[in-house]
């Protein structure tokens, strides 16, 4: 009401400026920082208590090399992959979808091995208080939009709710293995007008 009357008097048409553009746009990905890696962390064990995870977190030490890891992401822009017996260097990102400088909705990592190989969407998630709202499909329409040109791939299983937040942004589904493990494959060129009649 108060808001209502300042708008009438014209004591306030600066804050009312503010405040339709931040709720009007939609969240972006941008890159992570070294502060964002303990929400990946928690979510990498969330999802490895539900047989989910990428990774066999069973001990802290496991933990500090994969934060080790994915602090030479955030800084160097590399990923430390394990070839042969021997440890590569792949191009690697870590980045975040939030609201400008409001929380962190959600994450993911991918990797790749050169410039002209497709991106492999290691991990992904949304915060659990953000679940349920659409969130994890804008996440990954956004990484298809900065990753534009280039095919995103990823091997996932078909429990929880991954799956159908990839089908949501546009991947195929291209082989399941006998484990229930499922390929999902994004087209390096794509027509996003979905998306825009979506609101993502």
């Amino acid at each position: 009401m108060l808001t209502t009357l300042k708008r009438w008097l014209g004591a306030a048409p600066a804050e009312s400026a503010r405040e339709v553009p931040r709720e009007a746009a939609p969240p972006g990905l941008v890159p992570a920082g070294t502060e964002d890696i303990p929400l990946l962390l928690e979510a990498a064990r969330r999802a490895e208590g539900e047989g989910l995870s990428p990774w066999v977190l069973r001990d802290e030490r496991r933990l500090e090399t994969l934060r080790r890891s994915l602090e030479f992401v955030v800084h160097r822009g590399l990923w430390l992959q394990r070839e042969a017996g021997e440890v590569a260097h792949w191009q690697g990102r870590l980045l975040a979808l939030r609201h400008g400088e409001g929380p962190v909705l959600g994450m993911l990592l991918v990797c790749r091995r050169d410039a002209e190989a497709a991106w492999q969407l290691r991990f992904f998630f949304i915060a659990p208080e953000w679940q349920g709202r659409g969130h994890g499909a804008r996440l990954l329409l956004a990484a298809r939009r900065q990753l534009r040109g280039t095919p995103l791939q990823t091997r996932l299983p078909l429990a929880g709710a991954a799956p159908a937040c990839l089908e949501a942004a546009g991947f195929r589904r291209m082989h399941v293995n006998a484990g229930g493990v499922a390929s999902f494959e994004a087209p390096a060129q794509w027509n996003d007008q979905r998306e825009r009649t979506r609101g993502a």
